[in-house]
Parts: structure tokens; sequence; C-alpha cells
């Protein structure tokens, strides 16, 4: 006795043309892009790290500097991280220029003209000469070295190294406690500068 098959329904044509163009409009919604793994791989990735994120959100990835890793090892306190970002901030803006593709320098000097360029990078020139003047010449000279480099040249430096050209210290964990001494300093120098703009406002 042969088995009767079960009779399918019809597809809908109309159904089938909405599934596809959700699943087309849905490949194109960035939201829905997950990271890159070959791209993760290469070599100029080393320093990329993935984060995980809430389900329904992107995954955050972001590139690491000296400063992330000396966080992620607990040797540097968030105080001096936040100080080596202001720094950083105030560099990127000092050392943007307008005749650049695009301006990716954080905006942190919002001045009622939009016009006066000069007038912000300044502003910042003089915040960080205030800065590094109350952190001390030799951490100055380090966390100049190595804040630059990403803001001008587009890449963050090998940390030891410019540890080493500065300081003459070749031993590794000498070499992140000179850095993490030069944060701290740096921190205590933004803390002195907040601490005189509160007495005078």
């Amino acid at each position: 006795m042969a088995r009767q098959r079960k009779s399918a329904r019809p597809a809908d044509p109309m159904a089938i043309a909405r599934r596809r163009a959700a699943e087309r409009l849905a490949e194109r919604d960035p939201a829905t892009w997950g990271v890159n793994e070959a791209a993760m791989s290469l070599a100029a990735n080393a320093a990329a790290v993935a984060r995980s994120s809430p389900p329904g959100r992107r995954p955050n990835v972001r590139r690491q500097d000296a400063f992330d890793c000396l966080v992620a090892r607990g040797g540097l306190s968030r105080g001096a991280l936040e100080a080596v970002r202001r720094l950083q901030d105030d560099i990127a803006v000092l050392h943007r220029t307008l005749a650049g593709g695009g301006d990716f320098a954080p905006r942190i000097d919002r001045s009622p003209d939009p016009q006066s360029f000069t007038d912000a990078r300044r502003r910042a020139g003089a915040r960080i000469e205030a800065a590094l003047a109350l952190a001390g010449p030799a951490s100055a000279r380090l966390l100049v070295a190595l804040c630059e480099s990403e803001a001008v040249l587009g890449r963050a430096a090998d940390w030891r190294a410019v540890v080493a050209a500065h300081t003459a210290e070749r031993l590794p964990d000498a070499q992140g406690a000179v850095l993490r001494a030069a944060c701290e300093n740096l921190a205590g120098a933004y803390a002195t500068i907040d601490r005189g703009r509160a007495r005078a406002g």
C-alpha cells in the first residue's frame, strides 16, 4: 500500500519576497555585523581587542595602547588613566589641521565661534603646558613622546622602546614602573590645576 504524501501548502510568492527583502536589509544593517575574524587576525590589529556587548548591540573593538595594558595588569589607577586621556585629547586638538581629509580628533574645546580654530589650539597648548610643568620634566618628556606619536603619526609607539630611550631603563618591570610613575605625576598635576580652578571659580 503506497503511502499518501502530505499535501504541502503552496508557497506564497509575496511572503518569500518579503522574507528575502528582510534578510537583505539585515545584511546591510551595521547593527547586525559582528567582528571580522580575518581582519582581527592581521598583524596590524595585534593591539585591537574585541569586547563583548549585550545581545542586540554591536561588539566593541578598541585598539589598546600602553596605558590600557597597564590598567589591565592592575598597575595604573583610574585617575591616572583619565589624566593621560585628558592629555591625549589636548594633544589631538593641538596637532589637528584644517587641511586634513577628516577630523578624527575629539571635540573637547567648544568655542562660541566655530571658526576660531587657532584659539582652540592655543588653549589646548596652554592646558598641556600647565599640566606638564607640574608633572615634572622627566614625566613630561616621556608622556609627550608616547602621546604625540599617536596624535601626529596615527599609530602608537612601542612604549618600551620610548621608555628605554628617555630613561635608559632596560628592565621590563622597571619600565612599567617608570611609566606608571609618570602617569601618576600627571594625575597629580591635573588635580592641582582643578583645585586651583575651583578656588578661583
